[in-house]
């Protein structure tokens, strides 16, 4: 079934990632400090673009950074902004920011892309122990 899955496993400046139109999987976690961000991004946005012209019926994509750099943030911003443009369309999406208690930066950066986004955007505290089923390759 197309789009096929597209999973990026973590290294030590890249997060994982799982996007997966079958099992209604749709994550990004780790960090982010790639030095090419646009690079390492593009195949994941235009999978997205394709998943979008035909989406599950609820779409929830869970984002959990570490630390993302600003050029990561400027393409996880441009992730969003499709998924808005696919939302004012009528699909059902759902954007979920994770964060570890006590992380004021990765928290308030939720919060900022919260604020100019417009579409249904929820940040919750995840527990550190959430990341101990990743095996990060330092």
């Amino acid at each position: 079934m197309y789009p096929e899955p597209i999973i990026i496993e973590p290294a030590s400046k890249t997060p994982e990632i799982i996007f997966d139109k079958e099992n209604n999987i749709f994550q990004i976690r780790g960090r982010s400090i790639t030095e090419n961000a646009f690079e390492y991004y593009e195949p994941v946005k235009y999978w997205l673009t394709e998943y979008l012209k035909n989406p599950n019926k609820q779409t929830k994509l869970v984002l959990n950074f570490d630390y993302l750099n600003s050029s990561s943030l400027i393409q996880i911003s441009h992730i969003i902004a499709l998924l808005e443009k696919s939302f004012k369309k009528g699909a059902d999406i759902l954007l979920v920011w994770q964060y570890e208690e006590g992380d004021e930066l990765i928290e308030n950066t939720g919060i900022e892309l919260n604020l100019i986004s417009h579409i249904p955007f929820v940040t919750e505290i995840f527990k550190n122990e959430d990341f101990e089923k990743f095996d990060f390759d330092f």
